[in-house]
């Protein structure tokens, strides 16, 4: 866990996106945990098929767990391929999931599109927050002009 205060714009506005990031993320996976049944029921709501209702279930348990994991990890700073990975595809998946229950059930567009684009918000915001992170020298204790 790296403790050091960062000394350069760049490095000051990684380690403030690193850290709302992670407990935004952090908040969302409790959330969604202390709301299980209403949110297993969205996942899984018009999967259809019985086999990829399951898959719906088995996710709605994984999801909220990436989330959480992946949040704690950014807020320590610690395990950043871990972070990155967990979070990103607790994130990911979401606009997959959600178009998919459009080819599967044919559930319209309109119904599917808003979760979609609001997770590639939170993708660009992860693309945003690790470019910020790995773009300071030293942790950015110590960033020298260039």
């Amino acid at each position: 866990m790296s403790l050091k205060i960062p000394q350069c714009p760049p490095c000051v506005l990684g380690l403030i996106s690193r850290l709302s990031f992670g407990v935004s993320l952090l908040c969302v996976g409790l959330v969604h945990y202390m709301t299980f049944t209403s949110f297993r029921a969205m996942v899984t709501e018009d999967l259809g098929y019985a086999p990829i209702a399951l898959l719906g279930t088995i996710w709605a348990y994984l999801l909220p767990a990436l989330m959480i994991v992946g949040g704690v990890l950014f807020v320590l700073g610690m395990f950043t391929e871990i972070a990155v990975w967990t979070s990103g595809l607790a994130i990911g998946s979401i606009p997959a999931g959600m178009l998919l229950k459009s080819v599967l059930s044919g559930m319209p567009l309109s119904s599917t599109m808003p979760s979609a684009i609001n997770a590639f918000t939170w993708l660009i915001v992860l693309i945003f927050v690790v470019k910020l992170q790995s773009c300071c020298c030293d942790n950015g204790a110590k960033c020298s002009k260039k």
